[in-house]
């Protein structure tokens, strides 16, 4: 019996322990890649507009951080591969409503920038600050 009582409490003690860092401490990493093309392949995204998109579009919605990189980026298409510069936005959020956000500002991006689509990524990641 003070087995049993012991071991109940040791586990009750760990659990206890593990709640604070356990509960809310799951990270997402949200990648969006967008072209830097418009949809009529003429037309480029300029570095003042892609700006204006950030200060717009991805600061308010994001105002712990985000990082951009340059990327390039290939595609098929039906009788021809494609490429084009893309600009890659990363975000790595806890907040609940991330994904939401992350939504809102592809499709503010497609509309902008006359694009088809633009490529999400969501993975789940383990995230330490030293």
């Amino acid at each position: 019996m003070r087995n049993s009582v012991r071991i109940s409490a040791v586990a009750i003690l760990l659990l206890a322990l593990c709640l604070p860092g356990c509960v809310g401490s799951k990270w997402s990493r949200y990648e969006l890649y967008m072209g830097q093309a418009y949809n009529d392949g003429k037309k480029r995204v300029t570095a003042k507009k892609w700006q204006g998109f950030l200060n717009s579009e991805v600061t308010p919605k994001f105002k712990d951080g985000y990082t951009v990189y340059d990327a390039y980026g290939y595609w098929s298409g039906k009788m021809f591969t494609y490429s084009e510069r893309s600009k890659v936005i990363m975000i790595v959020s806890q907040d609940k409503d991330a994904e939401k956000r992350v939504d809102e500002i592809a499709e503010a991006y497609k509309e902008e920038f006359q694009q088809e689509s633009v490529l999400k990524i969501v993975s789940p990641v383990e995230v330490e600050f030293k």
